[in-house]
């Protein structure tokens, strides 16, 4: 028996309307021109509800590193009924396709895509791709989900960067599962920057570490995409509430290495760690103790550095500062 091959659509314009209802559609958008002569084109899953609702939007590996978002949206869409589900859930499971296919964090030209949206019809290549991509896809969302993990050379917790000053966005963040919730204000030139400026409530969920799967870091994140479509009575369904295991920081920032050479970071992921305890030792290729490095805070460990090698100015250690509940 032959298996049913699927074929993909290139779409220059697509009105999530005029798609058919309580179906999963896969298609590629044509967002801009490669060296090649022919279009960059973005994957994108739409599962389209029978029935009236918002429009949820998911995107993934805006660096092209970052894979573990891309693994959490396919297990969604098998964790879903489109003949049941009311409103439109869209996913972008790649959205940097030259990085991507290159195993690299940046767009082709070099760029970090996340710091140059909404882009520009007539700009760079990076530019251009990015005003294409929010023009034709990210416009037509009422929410956005942003998944990324850690670049190269660091770890992350399964943490959330959100404004929680604006509410739609602290409860889109309290829907979710992670470790650690920052408190973290748009900055320019971000996908949520923008989406949140264009009324388009964004968060951002760092799924754990680059160029790699993390089944359990990627089944705890379904857990709090799930739970913000039952919120939304988009599926049926109790939500829950993941907070009671849950840390919120008023705020973050890296601690960094000031002597070039080999380092050791030694606290691990979630961490509490205390002023003054020590965090890394940096030696210099002679195996001589270069440096011992202590923190300059009590904080709770986001992230941290594991690349041996040392420039000096490196972060090594991104510490969230938190309360305790009462």
């Amino acid at each position: 028996m032959k298996k049913k091959v699927i074929q993909i659509k290139t779409r220059e314009e697509v009105k999530f309307s005029t798609l058919a209802k309580g179906e999963i559609h896969h298609f590629h958008m044509h967002v801009s021109g490669n060296a090649f002569g022919t279009p960059w084109k973005i994957p994108v899953i739409a599962a389209i509800g029978k029935k009236s609702g918002p429009t949820l939007g998911i995107t993934a590996a805006l660096h092209g590193n970052e894979l573990n978002g891309i693994f959490t949206i396919h297990k969604l869409f098998n964790s879903i009924d489109p003949k049941t589900l009311c409103g439109n859930l869209i996913a972008v499971p790649v959205v940097n396709v030259p990085g991507f296919l290159n195993k690299k964090r940046e767009f082709s030209d070099g760029k970090d895509l996340n710091r140059y949206m909404p882009g520009r019809a007539k700009g760079t290549s990076s530019e251009m791709y990015n005003h294409f991509f929010t023009e034709k896809i990210v416009r037509n969302f009422d929410y956005l989900l942003d998944l990324h993990t850690a670049s190269f050379g660091r770890i992350n917790s399964l943490y959330i960067r959100a404004d929680l000053n604006n509410p739609v966005c602290k409860t889109l963040a309290y829907l979710q599962n992670p470790q650690i919730i920052v408190q973290k204000y748009d900055d320019e030139g971000t996908l949520r920057a923008w989406a949140n400026a264009e009324n388009i409530p964004c968060i951002t969920i760092e799924i754990g570490n680059p160029h790699t799967r993390q089944h359990e870091l990627v089944d705890d994140t379904l857990h709090g995409l799930l739970n913000t479509l039952r919120y939304y009575k988009m599926i049926p369904g109790v939500v829950k509430d993941y907070m009671e295991t849950s840390v919120v920081c008023e705020s973050s920032s890296w601690i960094y290495s000031y002597t070039g050479g080999i380092i050791e970071v030694f606290p691990a992921l979630t961490e509490r760690v205390q002023k003054d305890q020590l965090i890394a030792r940096v030696h210099d290729v002679f195996g001589n103790l270069k440096q011992k490095i202590f923190a300059d805070r009590d904080g709770i460990v986001i992230g941290k550095n594991i690349d041996p090698v040392c420039e000096a100015g490196s972060r090594i250690l991104h510490l969230g500062n938190y309360k305790d509940k009462a």
